[in-house]
């Protein structure tokens, strides 16, 4: 009986469907299936930290939900594998009914031993019964599916009451083999089903009835249903974890577009407002690109708005001076860099020298696909060389006429002394007092020259003070009025009413603009204007406010080479003059912290600007010097 026999009945798994549960479990127990979850790390894909952090709440999420996916389906399996239990105990109590149905019908034929093993053989031939033994109390068999173990040994007498066989049946799975289920519980015949148990004739006789089913297929069942689950719960993982991947891709896309649309309007703020001009041309020299102030320099007309800029057929970028299929081949040669001044030849105006500088654009992958060129105007940098150099050659003039001025003055004094002294000796002599005139007055001019050279050559120092600009400019035209009558030219005044503070030299300011004033008047032809405007503005160079003051004639304008020159010292085109008069001013200009400029278009007049801080005064430190 050793295929029957548990050698260690204290591992059984025992089964109670009332509530009590009888050994501890052992190597036979039946084990739920369970999963293992996997716990794959997925490569960064992206270097960002928030594209990590949503893949690992996607990988946490999806370890969430293995774990409780794991723990339903363990669930779901013991509680099948318990009906499955409480199905095969139904069925073992339905065979031990039988059993002893038929016992108590033997029993009221007659008692018979072998009549009992007979019956017993009978039920065990039920599809699915592995085998059936009824034993007595110490577990010697009494009767078999197999008439040849009668009589032996089923267990022993210490195994028997570990067992403790009762009125409710209780089971478990064989040591030996665990696709056998056994249960047993007590024999008694005499027992009617829903009535207490009636003694036979002894009292003493204690039987108990072993059925053991073929459970093999449980197992495969409880397999199938565990599989079956975990495909189910995988789908939905694997469902859920698409949509969560679909929505994080969308996120993803949406920020992306909305991060291109970012760089692209920035891309196209910094190709608007560069303050050079920027070409794009692609590899066959067609414009694809170009910012306004290159379609300024170039002559090309403004794109209409949502269209590129694009040139006309043959070419727009053509007569512009610049040989751009050269530069293309001398970028396509080697060079990353090219840079070289030039000049570009437009339709009006003259030859605009520009600062170029050329480079490749690379795709990806390193391939040509266009070319840029950024064109900076060097015409205002020109502009200030030049003065730059005029100022250099007005100091090395300052220096010069400073000291020849103090060589010429002192003789020029005796000059004008024995001048004056001749003069009175001779004024009964028309010839030699009318001699003795013109070389006191020509000595006085001189000396006049002498003063403005000195004024020139080393400026005095200016007294700022608050002044209503206003009221300076009135006063220049009160002064200049008498000349302007004189020659029938028409002064006018523009001023503001209200007040036009600003921090200057008044009487400097004055002889600055008087000068000026005088010189429009000149140049103007009988029956012309001059006017003189004050007007809010921009300090020169800095855009902070200030103001601008215009003084506009209508007389014969200035040639360019002319205009070029007019600050030049000693340079004029008055028979009478001594040049010197526009060099002061700017002088007197420039130290208020201003400028002054000319524009002027021959044939129909000249305007001179002046640009000033405004403001009021910096106060002075207290115990500073006055």
């Amino acid at each position: 009986m050793a295929s029957k026999k548990v050698t260690e009945a204290g591992k059984a798994d025992t089964f109670d469907p009332g509530g009590s549960r009888g050994g501890t479990p052992g190597a036979g127990q039946d084990a739920a299936p369970t999963g293992e979850a996997p716990h794959a790390r997925r490569p960064a894909q992206a270097a960002d930290a928030s594209l990590w952090r949503q893949c690992l709440l996607l990988a946490v999420a999806a370890l969430i939900g293995l774990a409780v996916a794991g723990i339903a389906i363990s669930r779901a399996v013991e509680r099948e594998r318990a009906q499955m239990l409480a199905a095969i105990h139904g069925r073992a109590d339905s065979l031990v009914w039988a059993l002893e149905g038929g016992a108590r019908l033997l029993e009221r034929t007659g008692p018979a031993t072998g009549t009992l093993g007979r019956l017993v053989a009978e039920v065990a031939r039920q599809p699915g019964v592995a085998w059936i033994a009824i034993t007595d109390s110490t577990g010697r068999i009494l009767a078999d599916s197999n008439p040849e173990l009668a009589g032996a040994d089923l267990y022993t007498p210490e195994e028997m009451r570990r067992l403790a066989p009762g009125r409710v049946t209780r089971g478990r799975f064989s040591p030996d083999d665990p696709n056998i289920y056994e249960t047993w519980r007590l024999f008694a015949p005499s027992r009617l089903r829903g009535m207490a148990r009636r003694h036979d004739g002894a009292g003493s006789d204690v039987r108990c009835v072993f059925v053991a089913l073929d459970v093999s297929g449980m197992r495969d069942a409880l397999k199938d249903s565990a599989l079956q689950l975990w495909i189910v719960a995988g789908l939905v993982l694997v469902a859920g974890l698409a949509v969560a991947g679909l929505g994080l891709l969308f996120r993803r896309y949406r920020s992306s577009r909305r991060l291109l649309a970012d760089a692209e309007a920035l891309a196209a703020q910094v190709v608007r407002n560069y303050p050079a001009g920027l070409v794009v041309l692609d590899t066959a020299g067609r414009l694809r690109l170009s910012n306004a102030r290159a379609r300024a320099m170039l002559g090309l007309d403004a794109p209409a708005p949502g269209h590129a800029a694009e040139p006309p057929a043959g070419g727009a970028l053509s007569g512009t001076g610049l040989d751009w299929a050269a530069l293309m081949a001398e970028l396509a040669q080697g060079p990353g860099l090219v840079e070289r001044e030039l000049e570009l030849w437009r339709p009006q105006g003259a030859p605009l020298p520009v600062q170029l500088t050329a480079a490749r654009l690379l795709d990806s992958g390193g391939d040509v696909t266009g070319y840029l060129f950024a064109l900076r105007d060097m015409g205002e940098i020109r502009s200030l060389q030049r003065q730059l150099r005029q100022h250099e050659r007005l100091s090395v003039l300052g220096n010069l006429a400073a000291g020849l001025a103090h060589e010429i003055r002192n003789p020029l004094s005796s000059i004008r002394g024995y001048a004056t002294y001749l003069t009175e000796r001779l004024k009964d002599d028309p010839l030699g007092h009318a001699t003795g005139q013109i070389l006191m007055e020509e000595t006085g001019r001189l000396d006049r020259v002498l003063t403005d050279l000195l004024s020139l050559a080393r400026p005095r120092g200016l007294a700022p003070a608050p002044a209503d600009l206003a009221a300076v400019l009135g006063r220049v035209v009160t002064v200049a009025a008498p000349d302007a009558a004189e020659k029938s030219v028409r002064l006018t005044a523009n001023l503001p009413e209200g007040g036009a503070e600003a921090c200057v030299d008044a009487d400097r300011l004055m002889q600055a603009v008087l000068n000026l004033v005088i010189n429009a008047i000149q140049a103007t032809p009988a029956g012309g204007e001059v006017e003189v405007a004050l007007e809010r503005g921009e300090a020169e160079g800095e855009g902070t406010p200030g103001w601008r003051i215009r003084v506009r004639d209508t007389g014969a304008g200035m040639s360019a080479a002319t205009a070029a020159q007019i600050f030049t010292p000693y340079f004029t085109t008055k028979a009478d003059g001594t040049g010197l008069g526009l060099a002061i001013a700017r002088q007197v200009v420039e130290q208020h912290g201003g400028a002054i400029s000319a524009s002027t278009v021959p044939g129909r007049g000249t305007t001179m600007t002046i640009r000033l801080p405004g403001g009021a005064c910096p106060e002075k430190p207290a115990g500073g010097a006055p």
